[in-house]
């Protein structure tokens, strides 16, 4: 398992360091680059290309989910404003303080103190 993660970052340092961009992957190959990294250059361009592509294709649902969530949001507090309302309107006393008169009596806690033994 060590082994594919070091493999995995090891292969991703050497796309990063091939420094691939866009306008790399319009040139020619260069005859004075190696196979190696001519592959690597052609897969992270592939890479690069998909990548946009899925973020094209994402992008209405992602629209549609953020719209969809902004009306979700916007009902539910319309709901809590229209039920605290109609709460604070039906029983305008229960809204203030209750005030407790009553007698409180004392009750003696026991002591904390550890049984000795005997």
């Amino acid at each position: 398992m060590k082994c594919i993660v070091i493999l995995c970052s090891l292969l991703g340092l050497v796309l990063l360091s091939c420094g691939t961009h866009a306008a790399d992957c319009d040139e020619v190959k260069n005859p004075d680059d190696s196979d190696f990294k001519n592959i690597l250059k052609n897969l992270g361009c592939k890479v690069s290309n998909g990548a946009e592509q899925v973020v094209d294709a994402a992008k209405p649902y992602a629209n549609k989910i953020v719209d969809t969530a902004k009306d979700i949001g916007s009902s539910v507090v319309d709901q809590y404003d229209a039920l605290k309302h109609r709460i604070i309107d039906d029983n305008p006393t229960s809204s203030a303080p209750v005030k407790n008169d009553a007698p409180t009596e004392r009750v003696l806690l026991a002591s904390i103190t550890p049984a000795l033994p005997a």
